[in-house]
């Protein structure tokens, strides 16, 4: 025999109103001290969670000019946990805490008041739980979804702005919230992908990129000339303040690695900070041409 919630709620709402209590002035007064109450503990919760998202970012900020590598990037450069991403990040855990420990607050409080004017908590609950399993069987999906969300958040494999690959999707992170993540791909198309269904994540955006850079002359020239000019152009290019937050070491020639035909190839091998091995790789390429037309040496035909 099926359970209909109406039986249940309908006498529950009458002992509920049976015990309705009111003693002038002392339930009013009791009502106004669980306000304050509440009020204060509201704000006592805001100023700690603002303290503390202050003083990890100061600790982390300390951290980060005390520790750099090659070019004065810092080790959360590497990571993915730099100054800015390390604020968003903790800004965001911030909010999330604040607002549930405010929803805790004012459940404590509607309860508090609750029981000085003498209504009963156990028929609300009961009618709650009642409705709770009707809700939750209609709701899977939803709180898979917010459960999911929420670990996303607390575990920083993404961020807004980063470039990413989602369940085949590759674009760019605009928004990460507790059910959905909207993301651009590389056409300008919006996909907005549910975080219950996200089951791999490639970020292009954290970390280090190291790259492979292949250099092809004619067969005939010279390798140890070739070499030569390769390894003056990467030195160059390493000294260039343009590019001093981006390798994270000097790039370095890896000879030949080819030959076919009247083709030879050579390697260069970067090291930056992910997402700026793009402009270095152009930079090295472009030079790359104009020192090879200097010293006469052919490109493959």
């Amino acid at each position: 025999m099926l359970l209909n919630p109406l039986h249940v709620l309908i006498p529950m709402r009458t002992s509920i109103v049976k015990s309705f209590t009111w003693n002038w002035p002392y339930t009013p007064i009791n009502l106004a001290i669980i306000t304050v109450a509440a009020l204060v503990c509201r704000w006592l919760l805001r100023k700690g969670i603002n303290w503390l998202i202050g003083w990890t970012l100061r600790r982390t900020e300390k951290r980060r000019s005390s520790e750099t590598t090659h070019g004065g990037i810092a080790i959360g450069e590497l990571t993915g946990l730099n100054a800015e991403r390390q604020a968003q990040r903790t800004t965001t855990v911030g909010r999330l805490l604040s607002n549930i420990g405010v929803a805790l607050i004012v459940a404590i409080a509607v309860m508090w008041g609750f029981d000085t004017v003498g209504i009963q908590l156990t028929p609300i609950l009961a009618s709650a739980g009642v409705a709770g399993i009707a809700l939750a069987f209609g709701a899977q999906t939803l709180v898979k979804d917010l459960l999911s969300g929420l670990f996303l958040i607390f575990e920083d494999q993404y961020g807004v702005g980063d470039v990413v690959e989602i369940n085949d999707i590759k674009g760019t992170i605009e928004d990460i919230g507790l059910r959905v993540t909207r993301i651009r791909d590389f056409d300008g198309l919006i996909w907005y992908i549910r975080n219950g269904e996200i089951t791999t994540v490639g970020n292009r955006t954290q970390g280090v990129a190291t790259t492979l850079t292949d250099i092809t002359v004619h067969a005939s020239e010279d390798p140890l000339v070739v070499m030569r000019v390769l390894k003056m152009v990467i030195r160059e290019v390493d000294q260039d303040p343009q590019f001093s937050d981006s390798l994270l070491e000097t790039p370095t020639v890896l000879g030949v690695t080819d030959i076919t035909g009247d083709q030879m190839t050579f390697q260069i091998s970067t090291k930056c900070v992910a997402q700026t091995q793009y402009d270095v790789i152009r930079t090295i390429r472009r030079k790359v041409k104009d020192a090879f037309d200097e010293a006469r040496i052919r490109g493959a035909f």
